[in-house]
């Protein structure tokens, strides 16, 4: 057996222990090395994994916008077929029904407007019992429809703007009546003969077919829940409409101690569209009626 001397084991021993500890020290280091190297790898994917699913969101909201904007401009051209679809058939029907009266329809004569304020296609038209339509059974071209009542097209903007600026003031407006065709009218004329027992009483409060105000689109009966007709002079929304509805171009028509002159009872619930110009200048001037402003002729039949 060979014997290494003392000293000399020593020195081995010690060898052998400093070539263990480098080994161990760099084995150490290799792994840290390459576990950082995985690390590194993992945020990498995570990150990019991240922005895949970011971009896919990104995508599915613009998807969804796009979706959405289209199901609202379908929706608004559905509305806007509708109303000239309900205006066609409205024009439709008088137009039929003009027809199936052909020469039974006679305008009254000497009354037919006409004049700087005789075209009933103009807001400035005044319709009274001393002006009528020529002929009697004139529909307007540009009937739209609010809520299911026909306007002309002309006042359209401005009845929205005035019903939802009074929505906003907590005095909530609806309609009660709006254009009424020539057949309408004499519906509605020969229903307040029979409720007041005779023509003369039911011209204090009705006009007669040809004569009505109703029949150009640009005069509307206001209302609120509970308030219609007579009942409307009571309400809050009158007292408001009094104060505002110029702002929007309506005048109240027919208001009390102005009978002689307009030819009717006061009607708080009968606004007529004249535009904004007219309407504030009125109000400034404090002229209550068409027939004065205008200097046309009014009183009855």
């Amino acid at each position: 057996m060979l014997k290494i001397p003392i000293k000399k084991r020593h020195v081995v021993l010690v060898s052998i222990l400093v070539a263990a500890g480098i080994a161990t020290g760099g084995g150490v280091f290799a792994m840290q090395f390459y576990g950082e190297q995985a690390i590194a790898q993992q945020a990498s994917a995570s990150a990019k994994k991240l922005k895949q699913i970011d971009e896919k969101i990104a995508e599915l909201k613009a998807k969804k916008l796009a979706e959405q904007k289209a199901k609202e401009e379908a929706e608004q051209k559905a509305k806007e077929k509708a109303k000239k679809e309900a205006a066609a058939r409205t024009a439709a029907a008088d137009a039929a029904l003009a027809a199936q009266l052909a020469g039974q329809i006679v305008t009254p004569t000497g009354c037919a407007i006409s004049g700087a304020h005789g075209n009933p296609n103009n807001i400035d038209v005044v319709v009274n019992k001393k002006n009528c339509f020529n002929p009697v059974n004139f529909v307007p071209s540009d009937l739209v429809s609010y809520g299911g009542y026909l306007v002309s097209n002309k006042i359209y903007t401005n009845l929205v703007g005035m019903i939802n600026a009074a929505a906003a003031a907590g005095k909530p407006l609806g309609l009660s009546s709006s254009y009424r065709s020539y057949s309408n009218q004499v519906a509605t004329y020969n229903n307040w003969v029979a409720v007041n027992g005779s023509t003369a009483a039911a011209d204090k409060v009705s006009a007669r077919p040809g004569y009505s105000e109703h029949q150009t689109g640009f005069a509307i009966d206001v209302s609120t829940s509970g308030a219609v007709l007579g009942d409307f002079a009571s309400t809050a929304q009158y007292t408001w409409m009094k104060s505002h509805a110029h702002k929007y171009g309506f005048i109240q028509r027919y208001k009390a101690g102005y009978e002689s002159i307009t030819g009717y009872s006061a009607e708080a619930w009968h606004w007529r569209y004249v535009g904004k110009t007219v309407a504030t200048d009125m109000k400034n001037k404090g002229i209550h009626t068409l027939e004065q402003y205008w200097n046309i002729e009014g009183g009855g039949y």
